[in-house]
């Protein structure tokens, strides 16, 4: 087991040139697990990142895979924290977590180097939540049959859905090689699953994850699925949680947080054991 201790004295830590271990560790929050499920959450931080400015926006792309976003993803921080601790009281066992503690305005952990960040400072905190999550997801890949990779967001675009983002299935080859489209879609799979706990998810279940069918909701799944995702020979299934705001309201969190870890133990049960 890769524990927090072993990423700080890792050669990944020590190479963070510039940048204080402590300055990097405040800033990318790292959970060691001990099932093989991986939560990441890019966008829900708020802190500066030390010694660098606000990434310039001016007449760059807002929209597409490499687009220039500075707003976070508000309350998915809690989130993702949320639902490991509710995972835990479930299963008596952790998750996998890495989590941003930095404001998007300064690093975008959800997009290539190129177009996550503009000064060579912001670096080594972008290669710290990279790193570790590769870490975790060949661990996962040493220890277990199978893993899954739960990248969580937030949109208001469709404000009272949950929307999937698998890349139109590639995220997901294993998965489906193994335990076909149901695993996905069907009664007790993920996103399932996510319906029978109250979640309303897009595209709706009836939409096979094939074709071009998640494109039309405009959240399709992002870097880090496809960095990690299982049409990879060195990735695990990974999936993208696209959460409304309505699920995100502060009413709404808490139940939000135990329908999700719900949901995903009910998929570890069936298919990840």
């Amino acid at each position: 087991m890769i524990t927090r201790k072993a990423f700080v004295e890792g050669s990944a830590l020590l190479a963070l040139a510039g940048t204080s271990l402590r300055a990097a560790e405040d800033l990318v929050h790292v959970q060691a697990g001990t099932l093989p499920i991986v939560l990441t959450a890019p966008h829900g931080g708020s802190s500066a990142v030390p010694g660098v400015a606000p990434r310039d926006v001016a007449g760059k792309p807002a929209s597409g895979a490499a687009s220039y976003v500075i707003t976070r993803d508000w309350e998915t921080d809690r989130l993702a924290m949320g639902i490991a601790a509710e995972i835990k009281v479930l299963t008596r066992k952790d998750v996998y977590l890495v989590m941003a503690r930095f404001h998007r305005k300064y690093i975008d952990a959800n997009r290539p180097p190129a177009v996550a960040f503009d000064s060579a400072e912001a670096k080594p905190t972008y290669d710290l939540y990279h790193q570790s999550i590769r870490g975790f997801v060949d661990e996962i890949r040493t220890r277990f049959a199978a893993g899954l990779l739960i990248d969580v967001h937030g949109q208001h675009a469709h404000p009272d859905a949950l929307v999937r983002g698998t890349h139109n299935g590639r995220t997901v080859t294993r998965l489906i090689a193994r335990a076909g489209v149901a695993a996905v879609t069907g009664p007790q799979g993920l996103f399932g699953q996510l319906a029978r706990n109250g979640f309303r998810v897009l595209p709706s279940n009836d939409l096979p994850p094939s074709g071009n069918n998640e494109d039309y909701t405009g959240f399709n799944g992002g870097y880090t699925v496809n960095r990690y995702g299982s049409q990879r020979p060195d990735g695990i299934d990974a999936v993208q949680f696209e959460f409304g705001t309505r699920y995100r309201e502060k009413a709404e969190l808490e139940r939000s947080i135990k329908r999700a870890a719900a949901a995903i133990v009910a998929f570890h049960q069936t298919h990840l054991k």
